[in-house]
């Protein structure tokens, strides 16, 4: 069973930061987000650690990094938020196919240096793995699970005085806000593809060569053309590629299908924006 970080009754006797200016709260069901002063010691079980080495950080670049470190736990993320160092990490791991593991007992912390000020962990921790943060939009991070194929769970937002969590927003911003993505993690990538249209995306034709090796064949004769190629093993990753005003998008799909027979389901993003 996977663990919070903290037992609540821990947390009711553990100190907030004497005289913090931030407050904190969390609207997503399963998460909490709580005022704390110190990091406990990541725990004695770490499981198989060493073979997830390459999904960690291995040299922190900040303070806030440095000391949960220090205290035993593994760096998937340092991003400055609010003012704040924020830096997700993680306990234990246990290892999968294709070079994957689980995140297991991952948690957020909100450091000003290297004091640690709040604290973001799932209360229902084999529902809500915590695996890493990233950027979202100018000024919020996105949190995604520490799945072997990690998904979107929550976004955190600031207005400067306050850090909330709240439920993932139905588009992302992107490009200093020159174009967005539509909510598509999840979905087949042929309603993908139709979302993305109608928000400005342009689906970018693959090498009919390339597509004629493994599920991609059958993916652009589904009229998904813009698949560029499928990897015959592991997970059965497929990128395709769109082209907008703001820069070019790449998306992912793992599987060969939902489990009503459909198209592969996407399973992650990213955007590279024109210069200037």
């Amino acid at each position: 069973m996977h663990r919070p970080l903290l037992p609540l009754c821990l947390l009711a006797v553990l100190a907030a930061p004497a005289g913090a200016e931030i407050t904190v709260a969390s609207q997503s069901y399963g998460f909490a987000l709580v005022l704390l002063d110190t990091l406990p010691p990541a725990p004695a079980d770490q499981g198989d650690t060493a073979f997830c080495d390459h999904l960690f950080l291995s040299t922190p670049d900040t303070p806030a990094g440095r000391d949960a470190q220090a205290k035993g736990w593994h760096l998937t993320a340092e991003l400055p938020f609010a003012g704040l160092t924020a830096v997700s990490f993680i306990g234990s791991a246990t290892p999968a196919t294709s070079g994957t593991c689980d995140l297991i007992d991952g948690n957020v912390g909100f450091y000003s240096g290297d004091q640690l000020v709040a604290l973001l962990y799932g209360t229902l921790p084999d529902e809500r793995m915590i695996g890493r943060i990233r950027p979202f939009g100018d000024t919020g991070l996105r949190v995604l699970s520490g799945d072997v194929l990690p998904y979107t769970m929550a976004d955190l937002t600031t207005d400067g005085t306050s850090i909330t969590v709240t439920d993932p927003a139905r588009v992302e911003p992107v490009c200093t806000n020159t174009a967005e993505i539509p909510e598509i993690e999840g979905l087949p990538i042929d309603e993908a593809r139709a979302r993305l249209i109608r928000s400005g995306w342009t689906p970018v034709p693959g090498d009919p060569a390339q597509q004629a090796y493994s599920q991609a064949a059958g993916i652009a004769a589904a009229g998904v053309r813009e698949v560029e190629e499928c990897s015959g093993t592991g997970f059965a990753f497929c990128a395709y590629s769109y082209t907008g005003p703001a820069g070019d998008l790449t998306v992912v799909t793992a599987g060969e299908g939902g489990e009503s027979g459909g198209l592969p389901l996407v399973a992650r993003y990213s955007v590279a924006c024109q210069p200037g």
